[in-house]
């Protein structure tokens, strides 16, 4: 038997035991929870309760001003306009005010891991709010 096919049956051998002995790995499936449906709090007290409105659509209402009232916010009033594009995304406007209470609406991508949800186009206070109650 020459070098060369000795040398392929060893190899051949070697890459089959390998293959044979390697076991399938699953991935690993987060348990985090990515619905932004519930109360989320910010630094300054601020309280935003996001739901569901007989739409279908995404709205966050702040139940709690905190540092919001310098910006002329009122209680109950829909600061966000959402819509889930994949588990744990959200994408739509975010309210804005300045200090004469001027309104405008932004682009607002928003995201839910476990109990902290991050904002894109948000103040300090609200670029990071923390889950307080599910609904």
């Amino acid at each position: 038997m020459g070098t060369k096919r000795l040398n392929f049956i060893i190899l051949v051998s070697l890459s089959l035991g390998l293959w044979v002995g390697c076991k399938s790995v699953s991935p690993t499936v987060s348990n985090t929870n990515t619905n932004i449906i519930g109360s989320w709090e910010g630094c300054d007290g601020r309280v935003v309760a996001f739901y569901t409105n007989e739409k279908g659509e995404i709205e966050g209402r702040y139940s709690k001003l905190g540092g919001l009232d310098k910006f002329k916010f009122t209680l109950d009033e829909i600061g966000f306009h959402l819509t889930r594009k994949s588990p744990g995304v959200y994408t739509g406007k975010v309210k804005w005010r300045n200090t004469s209470g001027t309104e405008s609406w932004r682009d607002e991508t928003i995201i839910v891991e476990n109990d902290i949800l991050k904002t894109s186009g948000s103040d300090f206070c609200g670029n990071e709010l923390k889950r307080i109650n599910t609904f």
